[in-house]
């Protein structure tokens, strides 16, 4: 078991960067002492007046565009302890963990990643990292069938001797062949309908003239 002394000490040398800089505002009797030591660290780095602040960009963290999941995981973590720095540490993973998934641009995975019960922050970011995958990996599938399908479509149109344009090239013929054979019966039909009434209006002059003659008396 460690003594105050001890633990303040390995704490002291530890310190890098702003923090060391802390250590060197501390009176020389405090700097190896661990309670004092710490309380210097968190009124420089973590004052409990910016707890609410803390507590509200918790609340309103959102997943951008420019985020990983990993990363936006990690910066809930930072803000769950920031916010809450007193309370235990299970209690600070579960809210982390529910901020997480609420903080999900996508609803479906949001769902998702609920339904499975994820037992603190780490088991939702991998869930998510996973679903992330199985989502990309599904519309590059997705992609390759409809890119592969509108290449087809355009394989069969552009090739003239493939078997649906011979099809469709007999079928166009047989139909022309039909419509020629049904304007030459028409054009036949025509003709003998004007033939018949030509006929028939000379029949009917000669029987008017025949009748004209017969009424006339000779002298």
């Amino acid at each position: 078991m460690w003594s105050e002394h001890q633990k303040g000490l390995y704490l002291a040398v530890s310190l890098v960067g702003q923090a060391q800089a802390v250590l060197g505002d501390l009176p020389k009797e405090k700097r190896q002492i661990f309670s004092d030591l710490v309380y210097a660290l968190e009124e420089r780095f973590a004052p409990s007046c910016q707890t609410e602040l803390y507590r509200v960009q918790f609340k309103e963290c959102r997943q951008k565009a420019s985020d990983t999941l990993p990363g936006l995981g990690q910066s809930v973590r930072r803000l769950s302890n920031l916010a809450y720095p007193t309370a235990p540490l299970e209690l600070r993973d579960t809210l982390a963990k529910e901020q997480f998934i609420d903080a999900l641009v996508d609803s479906e995975m949001r769902l998702r990643i609920k339904q499975s019960r994820p037992k603190g922050l780490n088991d939702a970011i991998r869930l998510a990292v996973e679903l992330e995958a199985y989502n990309t990996a599904e519309s590059k599938t997705l992609n390759s069938i409809g890119h592969l399908r509108h290449t087809t479509g355009d394989e069969r149109t552009e090739t003239p001797n493939s078997s649906i344009t011979a099809i469709s090239m007999g079928q166009m013929t047989t139909w022309m062949k039909t419509i020629e054979n049904n304007l030459q019966y028409l054009t036949k039909e025509i003709q003998d309908l004007k033939s018949q009434r030509k006929f028939q209006q000379r029949e009917k002059i000669n029987n008017t003239q025949s009748k004209g003659e017969r009424g006339v008396p000779l002298f």
